[in-house]
């Protein structure tokens, strides 16, 4: 048996970087708890490094003693994600405390931040709090904050608020470094015009990833990304909904040009269930280098695979379909694997026969994730993409 006060001598002789690292793999209670142990991981606990990055999480009322730490640590805060329940007042207050104490930090370093939403909204809720603290965080600082760091990256593709044309104006005259944008989330309706995401490109010229709606998006704004002196573009996912019906289709010139002015681009398109069926095959052009793709419109899509097969068979690496099993479908579907190098992952929510599941992973050996099933292991499964849950699964990579 050791004797425990070697055991002892030997973790209080730990360097205290392995210390700091021990700590960064703790959840915030236990590495509280940690930090007791002795003096010297008491001075580790405090370590600025141990706090640049924080996971806020706001589910119960009791939570809001997370508060405290953006109190003592606000200034070495550089990456943050607040995740809540929104449907519980506190927690919605909570979160807001801490976006605006983050805006307030009178030593600001903050980089990265993420809203992430846990559950259905509120009945009517819309989330003016929300925008309200994220114009705080976004717009420019008060005289009395030192920003040693803007924001590089900003995610609210999980936080189910109609994101505002102000936001994004802020965002564009404010955050000058920003290369990271997703919002992509899932909202009745799209309030970002194309207008002011030009704007955002054209000022933003490190921007090199961005996640949005086909309807925010104009030929104008792919120009802007090739414009001298701005950063190629690297991932493009657009969102395709009903609003499509009332907005003009990119040109087969811009993708061109984009295309040529980024060519390490990868671009997502996704279709949900209330995008009218014939908008597909406008929006599909040949010229765009598609790495993924999702169809969740629960039509007949024969057709629109068809032309998948015929523009990115060479490219796909991601492919998602909701559709209405038929004969012609199946054979779409073969052909399509059949021409796909890349293609790694495949998800297939309609009934396929025996056959073609066996011919399609023939085919297609590469694949290393796939939902591929017979009618009869569908029928169970199909309920899942019906109503709500259909249009709350259209931004998911599955």
């Amino acid at each position: 048996m050791a004797d425990p006060l070697v055991v002892e001598d030997l973790w209080q002789s730990l360097p205290d970087h392995i210390v700091v690292k021990i700590f960064a793999c703790l959840g915030l209670k236990d590495r509280y708890q940690a930090g007791l142990t002795c003096k010297s991981w008491y001075e580790n606990f405090h370590t600025p490094i141990l706090w640049r990055t924080f996971d806020f999480k706001f589910l119960a009322e009791e939570d809001s003693s997370q508060l405290k730490c953006i109190e003592l640590y606000g200034q070495q805060l550089r990456n943050v994600s607040v995740i809540l329940k929104q449907t519980e007042e506190a927690n919605r207050r909570n979160a807001c405390e801490v976006i605006d104490q983050l805006a307030e930090c009178t030593e600001r370093r903050l980089e990265e931040i993420s809203i992430q939403f846990t559950t259905d909204n509120p009945l009517f809720f819309k989330g003016g709090e929300f925008l309200n603290s994220l114009a705080l965080l976004f717009g420019p600082p008060a005289p009395n904050v030192k920003v040693h760091s803007h924001l590089r990256k900003v995610d609210l593709s999980r936080m189910a608020v109609s994101i505002t044309d102000i936001l994004l104006s802020l965002l564009a005259n404010n955050q000058p470094t920003l290369e990271h944008l997703n919002i992509q989330n899932v909202s009745l309706t799209c309030h970002i015009s194309d207008t002011k995401l030009l704007e955002l490109v054209q000022k933003c010229k490190k921007l090199r990833e961005l996640s949005t709606f086909y309807k925010s998006v104009s030929d104008d704004v792919f120009k802007a990304f090739a414009d001298e002196g701005h950063a190629p573009l690297e991932y493009l996912s657009l969102a395709c909904r009903r609003e499509e019906k009332y907005h003009k289709p990119l040109s087969a010139d811009a993708w061109d040009i984009l295309s040529a002015s980024s060519p390490k681009l990868r671009v997502s398109l996704k279709f949900d269930h209330t995008i009218e069926r014939h908008q597909i095959s406008h929006i599909l052009q040949p010229q765009i280098p598609v790495t993924e793709l999702s169809m969740r419109t629960m039509s007949e899509l024969h057709h629109e695979v068809g032309i998948v097969a015929a523009f990115y068979c060479r490219t796909l690496e991601n492919f998602v379909i909701v559709t209405k099993g038929s004969d012609l479908l199946k054979r779409q579907l073969i052909n399509l694997v059949s021409q796909a190098p890349r293609l790694k992952v495949l998800h297939c929510y309609c009934g396929l026969d025996e056959d073609t599941i066996a011919q399609v992973k023939a085919l297609c050996p590469s694949l290393v994730d796939y939902t591929l099933k017979t009618a009869d292991d569908f029928h169970e499964m199909q309920r899942v993409f019906i109503g709500r849950a259909a249009r709350n699964t259209v931004m998911s990579g599955r």
